[in-house]
């Protein structure tokens, strides 16, 4: 917004209230401090003045104090409707007016140049007249960002759609472990926060589009500036006067002034009474040994370690998983190389996540059937 605009539309707000205040009737409201006049409130089409009282009057602060010149608008919907008439023609009957009808044929049968000729002319204006008035519409209400905003709206809420398909399909499987369900929870929380932005951007392509186009800006005028509270004059700031300073009497530490040899005395003192002396440091006190610390009671029995579960119940990370097929190559087939390898893995996950226990099972009963040897008890005696 310019600033031709704010000053247009705090003065069109300005104007409003105080004539709301002076329908009210109150005396306050019915002139201006120091006026006999009424306030003037002046409504013309296209026009908004604003007096306080008549010009011609002895106060030099009456008179008109600004003037609001209102915008102009088109009505988009109307304007189109009568270019299209003035180009295809209309059904509306008209007595002797052959404007309406299509000249171009008529005039194969008789001589109708002239009105041709100014038909032609009426077309092509207002064709071009009519391609104006529809670029001022998109632009006015900003059609080509609404295209925008809707390809990309459709876009993002088919991939939030789809990757929460993905994930509510992999919680449902029974073969995930508990850490890895929590990390799918959180990716799926993460895009139901995503719907938030879809709203705000859904609320701006719901803004309905206005149909009126302004083609004239609005213009203010300033005639008279009236401050309604008159400004108190600045009282001129008094030198302070500076208070004498007290003479000090000497202490009885040493013989009335002047002060012994040695002495510093202070700026603005007549002696060295006020000096301040230094503080003696105080001794540090005894530190204290720390105590010993007491023995600890000897502890009970050690409770006896936990089994770890079978290789084949537990659930193996993917570095594990790539660990133990590399392991397993080197005794098995030493030529493989280490990306061959991991491109086994990768191919049996899913999001990013280790091989599922099912599959990664099923994976190492094959390379024991093919090479006699289980890449879970590979290390076993």
């Amino acid at each position: 917004m310019t600033s031709s605009e704010t000053e247009y539309e705090k003065l069109f707000t300005k104007f409003y209230n105080d004539f709301f205040k002076f329908k009210s009737g109150k005396k306050s409201q019915l002139k201006c401090p120091g006026c006999d006049s009424n306030k003037r409130f002046i409504i013309n089409d296209d026009k908004l003045i604003y007096a306080c009282g008549p010009s011609n009057s002895d106060n030099p602060k009456c008179g008109k104090q600004y003037t609001i010149t209102l915008p102009k608008y088109i009505h988009y919907r109307t304007l189109r409707e009568i270019y299209e008439t003035d180009m295809n023609g209309s059904l509306e009957y008209r007595k002797d007016d052959i404007s309406q009808y299509d000249l171009s044929e008529l005039s194969q049968k008789m001589d109708v140049r002239r009105e041709l000729e100014i038909q032609n002319k009426l077309i092509k204006e207002s064709s071009d007249n009519l391609k104006r008035l529809i670029d001022d519409y998109t632009k006015s209400n900003s059609l080509d960002e609404y295209i925008e905003d809707l390809e990309k709206l459709s876009e993002m809420r088919y991939k939030n759609s789809i990757e929460k398909s993905k994930i509510m399909k992999s919680l449902k499987e029974d073969e995930l472990s508990e850490p890895e369900k929590v990390v799918l929870r959180k990716k799926y929380a993460v895009c139901i926060k995503e719907n938030q932005g879809f709203i705000e951007i859904i609320n701006k392509l719901n803004k309905e589009n206005s149909d009126y186009i302004m083609i004239e800006k609005p213009d203010t005028t300033i005639h008279k500036k009236r401050e309604e509270k008159e400004k108190k004059p600045v009282k001129e700031n008094k030198p302070v006067k500076e208070k004498p300073t007290k003479k000090q009497t000497c202490s009885k530490a040493h013989p009335p002034p002047p002060c012994p040899p040695g002495k510093e005395v202070p700026e603005g003192k007549d002696c060295c009474y006020n000096e301040k002396k230094q503080k003696k440091p105080k001794k540090d006190s005894p530190k204290t040994e720390p105590k010993k610390d007491s023995p600890k009671p000897e502890s009970g029995p050690k409770p006896e370690p936990e089994q770890e579960p079978k290789k084949e119940s537990k659930n193996y990370t993917y570095d594990e998983q790539l660990k133990i097929l590399i392991e397993y190559y080197k005794k098995v087939e030493p030529s493989k190389k280490k990306d061959d390898i991991k491109k086994i893995v990768d191919r049996r996950r899913e999001l990013g996540l280790p091989i599922r226990r099912k599959p990664w099972l099923e994976l190492c009963e094959k390379l024991n059937q093919k090479y006699n040897i289980h890449p879970l008890r590979l290390n076993d005696k």
